[in-house]
């Protein structure tokens, strides 16, 4: 019982979830528009992976920018947040996958997350950084703390 209510005090606290939206939400804009104004680079990443089909890297690329963009601008400003939350949540596991599946096929190559903004490989480094970010976004998708939202 003890722990539940830590739980729940941890994931209502409007200080962790103002925290977790700011780095949920910025991380995702960010990397957003830096994916956006890089599409063709981005699905040159997406390509590296070796699992998608060639006709499904553009619309790929695209779609993962904008939706990064979009998602992040309203977790950012409390839009939406459980929803948001869910298909931050979704798309973690998805992108998490495919750098662990990088990892197993051997490939040496950028995890595409930051289009020019920074390079990163993928490895486990990158993998600790999406399961904090999807602890974070957990914390949002369960809170109940509807402080600064619009729902």
């Amino acid at each position: 019982m003890a722990n539940n209510s830590l739980i729940n005090r941890t994931i209502n606290n409007t200080f962790i979830i103002i925290f977790a939206r700011i780095v949920v939400g910025l991380m995702f804009i960010v990397v957003g528009i830096g994916k956006i104004n890089n599409a063709a680079e981005f699905a040159e990443e997406i390509r590296n992976y070796l699992i998608l089909p060639e006709f499904l890297l553009n619309i790929a690329a695209i779609s993962i920018s904008w939706i990064e963009l979009f998602v992040g601008i309203f977790i950012l400003f409390g839009i939406k947040i459980k929803s948001s939350s869910l298909l931050v949540a979704f798309m973690l596991i998805v992108f998490t996958t495919g750098v662990i599946i990088a990892m197993m096929k051997g490939l040496n190559i950028n995890c595409g997350c930051y289009a020019q903004i920074a390079s990163q490989k993928v490895g486990f480094p990158k993998v600790f950084e999406n399961i904090g970010l999807f602890i974070l976004t957990l914390i949002l998708l369960f809170s109940n703390n509807n402080r600064l939202t619009i729902t």
